[in-house]
């Protein structure tokens, strides 16, 4: 049986010395939620990558000591999936992040289009982004998952496009596109990995914009007849690919 899993921060193991309190919401959680108590086993997870199995020893309001019992490396879990995906309002960010989170998307960068219609004010950018980071860490301690995404700020998708050498295979998913699929997108590539998708706005991109991705190597697609939300559209190129990569990983094994 798994046990019970907890956020830690990346650096939290570093000076533990065989022990470590669990603060905050996890503690809360651990203790009043789970309601687990001294002797009980569990998982603390950093989401770089590094996971810790430790045993209660003692509760104190809000702190939870603990135990490290063993400290383990994890092998990266994720896919080389991209995901360049317009800004979307609150909570359909948050399910967006969320969902590439548990399909084991490696990257997402959320990029202002000129029909874009939510903005970020330059100060509250870091809000934002630590916010989408505790979304995907959330998901993560559910999925069982051992790395996180790495989440950029949000940028022009000018600026986006500036950096994408590594890419293998780039696909824009456009409206515009009626004949070909993400699939066969990917297969005229040679099915390379790493692969980046990029997701307009609900509006599309401006004329300007699909000419800079096509400039930039993109190959349109199409994700079929119907007209999907942005997060939608994301969502299932990252699932339809995560399901062909995985394959292919599972023939090679």
């Amino acid at each position: 049986m798994s046990l019970p899993r907890f956020l830690i921060s990346s650096d939290a193991l570093s000076g533990s010395q065989g022990t470590f309190t669990l603060t905050g919401g996890e503690a809360h959680h651990l203790s009043r939620v789970r309601r687990l108590g001294p002797g009980s086993f569990v998982e603390l997870i950093d989401g770089s990558g590094v996971t810790a199995r430790a045993k209660v020893i003692r509760v104190n309001g809000p702190e939870v000591g603990l135990h490290i019992v063993e400290v383990l490396e994890q092998q990266d879990d994720r896919l080389p999936i991209t995901l360049i995906v317009a800004l979307l309002k609150g909570d359909r960010m948050a399910w967006m992040i969320q969902k590439a989170t548990e399909l084991g998307v490696q990257t997402i960068c959320p990029v202002i289009t000129r029909h874009t219609v939510i903005k970020i004010d330059a100060e509250k950018t870091g809000g934002h982004l630590a916010r989408w980071k505790e979304i995907a860490m959330q998901s993560l301690k559910q999925c069982r998952g051992s790395l996180a995404p790495t989440i950029h700020p949000a940028v022009s998708l000018e600026e986006a496009l500036e950096k994408i050498s590594y890419a293998k295979a780039r696909i824009l998913l456009w409206e515009s596109e009626k004949k070909r699929s993400l699939l066969s997108a990917w297969r005229d590539q040679g099915n390379a990995t790493p692969v980046i998708v990029i997701a307009g706005p609900e509006g599309g991109l401006s004329r300007e914009e699909v000419l800079a991705c096509e400039g930039a190597g993109f190959s349109a697609a199409t994700m079929g007849k119907r007209i999907l939300r942005s997060e939608t559209a994301a969502i299932g190129a990252a699932a339809a690919l995560a399901a062909v990569i995985t394959s292919g990983l599972e023939e090679r094994h």
